[in-house]
Protein backbone atom coordinates (compact mmCIF):
# COMPACT_ATOMS: atom_id res chain seq x y z
CA UNK A 1 0.00 0.00 0.00
CA UNK A 2 1.09 3.57 -1.25
CA UNK A 3 1.94 6.23 2.11
CA UNK A 4 0.79 8.99 1.84
CA UNK A 5 1.37 11.18 5.09
CA UNK A 6 -1.29 11.92 7.47
CA UNK A 7 -3.84 10.03 5.28
CA UNK A 8 -7.24 8.32 7.14
CA UNK A 9 -7.21 4.77 6.78
CA UNK A 10 -9.98 2.29 7.42
CA UNK A 11 -8.15 -1.11 7.81
CA UNK A 12 -11.10 -3.32 9.06
CA UNK A 13 -14.52 -2.82 10.16
CA UNK A 14 -14.44 0.57 12.38
CA UNK A 15 -10.18 0.33 12.96
CA UNK A 16 -8.66 3.35 11.67
CA UNK A 17 -5.29 4.78 11.02
CA UNK A 18 -4.28 8.32 10.40
CA UNK A 19 -1.30 6.84 8.68
CA UNK A 20 1.73 8.75 9.60
CA UNK A 21 5.82 8.75 10.84
CA UNK A 22 3.94 8.37 13.95
CA UNK A 23 0.54 6.72 13.60
CA UNK A 24 -2.37 6.75 15.49
CA UNK A 25 -5.20 4.11 15.86
CA UNK A 26 -8.41 3.94 17.04
CA UNK A 27 -11.17 1.81 16.88
CA UNK A 28 -15.21 1.86 17.62
CA UNK A 29 -16.00 0.01 20.45
CA UNK A 30 -19.59 0.73 20.64
CA UNK A 31 -20.11 2.88 23.64
CA UNK A 32 -16.91 4.81 22.96
CA UNK A 33 -13.54 4.59 21.29
CA UNK A 34 -10.32 3.08 22.00
CA UNK A 35 -7.04 4.96 20.90
CA UNK A 36 -3.69 3.01 20.63
CA UNK A 37 -0.53 5.62 21.06
CA UNK A 38 -0.26 8.64 22.00
CA UNK A 39 2.11 10.00 19.26
CA UNK A 40 5.46 12.42 20.35
CA UNK A 41 3.68 16.06 19.60
CA UNK A 42 0.73 17.52 22.38
CA UNK A 43 -0.14 19.78 19.98
CA UNK A 44 -1.72 16.99 17.99
CA UNK A 45 -4.04 15.69 20.59
CA UNK A 46 -6.99 17.44 19.40
CA UNK A 47 -5.94 16.38 15.38
CA UNK A 48 -6.76 13.24 16.37
CA UNK A 49 -9.83 13.82 18.11
CA UNK A 50 -11.25 15.58 15.44
CA UNK A 51 -10.12 12.67 13.10
CA UNK A 52 -11.96 10.27 15.58
CA UNK A 53 -15.02 12.45 15.09
CA UNK A 54 -15.13 12.75 11.48
CA UNK A 55 -14.84 8.97 10.98
CA UNK A 56 -16.66 7.35 14.11
CA UNK A 57 -18.52 10.52 15.77
CA UNK A 58 -18.25 8.43 19.17
CA UNK A 59 -15.99 9.73 22.70
CA UNK A 60 -12.76 8.89 23.07
CA UNK A 61 -12.84 6.84 26.10
CA UNK A 62 -9.61 4.31 26.56
CA UNK A 63 -6.20 5.08 25.42
CA UNK A 64 -3.63 1.95 25.38
CA UNK A 65 0.33 2.54 25.90
CA UNK A 66 1.96 -0.05 23.48
CA UNK A 67 5.75 0.99 25.46
CA UNK A 68 6.22 4.11 27.18
CA UNK A 69 8.42 5.66 24.98
CA UNK A 70 8.26 9.63 24.23
CA UNK A 71 7.26 9.19 21.04
CA UNK A 72 4.29 7.12 21.47
CA UNK A 73 2.80 9.00 24.94
CA UNK A 74 2.69 12.50 24.80
CA UNK A 75 -1.17 13.09 24.59
CA UNK A 76 -1.63 11.26 27.79
CA UNK A 77 -2.04 14.02 29.86
CA UNK A 78 -3.84 15.72 27.78
CA UNK A 79 -6.69 12.86 27.41
CA UNK A 80 -6.06 11.45 30.61
CA UNK A 81 -7.39 15.00 31.93
CA UNK A 82 -10.30 14.62 30.00
CA UNK A 83 -11.29 11.19 31.78
CA UNK A 84 -9.84 8.51 28.73
CA UNK A 85 -8.56 5.49 30.70
CA UNK A 86 -4.93 4.80 30.25
CA UNK A 87 -4.15 0.99 29.81
CA UNK A 88 -0.53 -0.21 29.74
CA UNK A 89 1.70 -3.19 30.87
CA UNK A 90 2.96 -2.95 34.89
CA UNK A 91 6.14 -2.49 34.00
CA UNK A 92 5.49 0.69 33.14
CA UNK A 93 4.65 1.55 36.91
CA UNK A 94 2.02 1.49 39.37
CA UNK A 95 -0.97 4.11 38.83
CA UNK A 96 -0.35 7.25 40.23
CA UNK A 97 -2.43 10.84 39.97
CA UNK A 98 -5.85 11.02 38.09
CA UNK A 99 -5.06 13.27 35.18
CA UNK A 100 -1.44 12.57 34.62
CA UNK A 101 -0.98 10.44 32.02
CA UNK A 102 0.30 7.45 33.63
CA UNK A 103 -1.99 4.34 33.81
CA UNK A 104 -5.37 3.83 35.33
CA UNK A 105 -5.28 0.27 34.61
CA UNK A 106 -2.20 -2.22 34.28
CA UNK A 107 -2.16 -5.95 33.52
CA UNK A 108 0.66 -8.78 33.91
CA UNK A 109 0.22 -11.14 30.92
CA UNK A 110 -2.60 -10.01 28.83
CA UNK A 111 -6.13 -7.78 28.93
CA UNK A 112 -9.05 -7.67 27.19
CA UNK A 113 -10.90 -4.77 26.94
CA UNK A 114 -14.34 -5.57 25.32
CA UNK A 115 -17.01 -3.18 26.21
CA UNK A 116 -19.43 -4.36 23.79
CA UNK A 117 -19.84 -6.93 21.29
CA UNK A 118 -16.36 -6.24 19.84
CA UNK A 119 -13.11 -6.95 21.93
CA UNK A 120 -9.26 -5.73 21.92
CA UNK A 121 -6.77 -7.78 24.00
CA UNK A 122 -3.72 -6.77 24.55
CA UNK A 123 -0.59 -9.25 25.49
CA UNK A 124 2.85 -8.22 26.91
CA UNK A 125 5.48 -8.87 24.47
CA UNK A 126 8.36 -7.02 26.61
CA UNK A 127 12.13 -7.52 26.38
CA UNK A 128 13.24 -6.56 22.95
CA UNK A 129 12.58 -3.17 22.04
CA UNK A 130 11.90 -2.03 25.12
CA UNK A 131 10.66 -3.70 28.67
CA UNK A 132 7.32 -2.72 28.09
CA UNK A 133 5.70 -3.94 24.78
CA UNK A 134 2.46 -4.99 23.87
CA UNK A 135 0.80 -5.93 20.61
CA UNK A 136 -3.22 -4.70 20.81
CA UNK A 137 -5.06 -6.96 18.90
CA UNK A 138 -8.83 -5.80 17.19
CA UNK A 139 -10.15 -9.35 17.00
CA UNK A 140 -12.99 -8.89 15.19
CA UNK A 141 -11.04 -7.41 12.44
CA UNK A 142 -8.20 -9.53 12.04
CA UNK A 143 -5.88 -6.19 12.69
CA UNK A 144 -2.26 -6.22 14.66
CA UNK A 145 -1.14 -3.50 15.93
CA UNK A 146 2.86 -3.75 16.57
CA UNK A 147 4.27 -0.87 17.64
CA UNK A 148 7.75 -0.82 17.52
CA UNK A 149 8.31 -4.88 17.08
CA UNK A 150 8.88 -3.76 13.73
CA UNK A 151 10.17 -0.73 12.03
CA UNK A 152 10.74 -1.48 8.23
CA UNK A 153 13.86 -3.34 8.40
CA UNK A 154 15.54 -1.70 11.51
CA UNK A 155 16.82 -3.93 14.47
CA UNK A 156 14.30 -3.12 16.30
CA UNK A 157 16.68 -3.25 19.72
CA UNK A 158 17.90 0.38 21.09
CA UNK A 159 21.30 -0.92 21.46
CA UNK A 160 22.68 -4.50 20.52
CA UNK A 161 22.46 -6.87 22.84
CA UNK A 162 22.87 -10.49 21.77
CA UNK A 163 21.39 -11.85 24.36
CA UNK A 164 18.07 -11.19 23.32
CA UNK A 165 18.22 -12.28 20.23
CA UNK A 166 16.43 -15.67 21.44
CA UNK A 167 13.56 -13.34 22.97
CA UNK A 168 13.44 -11.18 19.66
CA UNK A 169 12.86 -14.88 17.90
CA UNK A 170 10.36 -15.84 20.24
CA UNK A 171 8.44 -12.07 20.13
CA UNK A 172 7.98 -12.33 16.25
CA UNK A 173 7.31 -15.69 16.25
CA UNK A 174 3.84 -14.87 18.85
CA UNK A 175 3.55 -12.00 16.34
CA UNK A 176 3.21 -14.38 13.40
CA UNK A 177 0.98 -16.69 15.55
CA UNK A 178 -1.73 -13.79 15.25
CA UNK A 179 -4.51 -14.75 12.64
CA UNK A 180 -4.01 -10.66 11.54
CA UNK A 181 -4.71 -10.07 7.83
CA UNK A 182 -3.21 -6.60 8.63
CA UNK A 183 -0.35 -5.20 11.10
CA UNK A 184 0.10 -1.79 12.36
CA UNK A 185 3.95 -0.53 12.93
CA UNK A 186 4.26 2.41 15.16
CA UNK A 187 5.79 4.12 12.62
CA UNK A 188 4.80 4.55 8.71
CA UNK A 189 3.26 2.12 6.21
CA UNK A 190 1.03 -0.92 7.41
CA UNK A 191 1.65 -4.17 6.33
CA UNK A 192 1.50 -8.11 6.69
CA UNK A 193 2.75 -11.34 8.39
CA UNK A 194 5.36 -12.03 5.00
CA UNK A 195 6.67 -8.48 6.18
CA UNK A 196 7.54 -9.85 9.14
CA UNK A 197 8.68 -13.49 7.91
CA UNK A 198 10.67 -11.70 5.05
CA UNK A 199 12.19 -9.22 7.96
CA UNK A 200 13.54 -12.70 10.10
CA UNK A 201 15.41 -14.05 6.71
CA UNK A 202 17.10 -10.95 6.94
CA UNK A 203 18.11 -10.48 10.40
CA UNK A 204 19.64 -14.07 10.21
CA UNK A 205 21.74 -13.59 6.74
CA UNK A 206 22.80 -10.33 8.85
CA UNK A 207 23.72 -12.38 11.75
CA UNK A 208 25.36 -14.62 9.81
CA UNK A 209 27.90 -12.51 8.11
CA UNK A 210 28.57 -9.34 9.76
CA UNK A 211 29.97 -10.00 12.81
CA UNK A 212 32.51 -12.50 11.19
CA UNK A 213 33.47 -9.64 8.71
CA UNK A 214 34.05 -7.29 11.76
CA UNK A 215 35.95 -9.72 13.57
CA UNK A 216 38.50 -10.13 10.40
CA UNK A 217 38.90 -6.44 10.90
CA UNK A 218 36.77 -5.47 7.83
CA UNK A 219 35.79 -1.36 8.10
CA UNK A 220 32.23 -0.77 7.93
CA UNK A 221 32.42 0.68 4.46
CA UNK A 222 33.98 -2.90 3.17
CA UNK A 223 31.12 -4.24 5.09
CA UNK A 224 28.51 -2.20 3.15
CA UNK A 225 30.07 -2.78 -0.23
CA UNK A 226 29.50 -7.03 0.67
CA UNK A 227 26.05 -6.42 1.88
CA UNK A 228 23.80 -4.00 -0.23
CA UNK A 229 20.06 -3.92 0.91
CA UNK A 230 18.23 -6.71 -0.35
CA UNK A 231 16.53 -5.75 -3.87
CA UNK A 232 13.12 -7.18 -2.36
CA UNK A 233 13.02 -5.09 0.30
CA UNK A 234 14.65 -1.54 -0.95
CA UNK A 235 11.01 -0.10 -1.51
CA UNK A 236 10.35 -0.57 2.37
CA UNK A 237 9.81 2.50 3.85
CA UNK A 238 12.89 4.46 4.62
CA UNK A 239 15.36 1.11 4.45
CA UNK A 240 18.00 1.67 1.40
CA UNK A 241 18.38 5.69 2.56
CA UNK A 242 18.65 4.72 6.74
CA UNK A 243 17.69 1.64 7.96
CA UNK A 244 19.69 -1.49 6.19
CA UNK A 245 22.82 0.75 6.99
CA UNK A 246 21.96 1.38 10.70
CA UNK A 247 21.82 -2.29 11.17
CA UNK A 248 25.33 -2.64 9.52
CA UNK A 249 26.51 -0.22 11.79
CA UNK A 250 24.89 -1.48 15.13
CA UNK A 251 26.37 -5.35 14.47
CA UNK A 252 29.42 -3.99 12.89
CA UNK A 253 30.43 -1.62 16.17
CA UNK A 254 29.07 -4.70 18.44
CA UNK A 255 31.83 -7.31 16.95
CA UNK A 256 34.91 -5.56 15.52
Amino acid sequence: MEFVENRILELGPGVFIRNAVDNATWADLGEGVVVVDALEDPNLAPVIQNCIRAAVGKPMKWLINTHWHADHTACNPIWARQGVTVITHESVGPPTLPGDGRPDITFHDRYTLRPGERAVEVEYLGGTHTPWDSVVYFTWAKVLHVADLFGWGMIPLARWDEQKVPRLREVLGRVLAYDADVLIPGHGPVLTRNHIRRWLQYFEELLAQVPAMARARKSLAEVAAALPPPEDMRDWWRFVDWKHGYNLKMLWEAYR
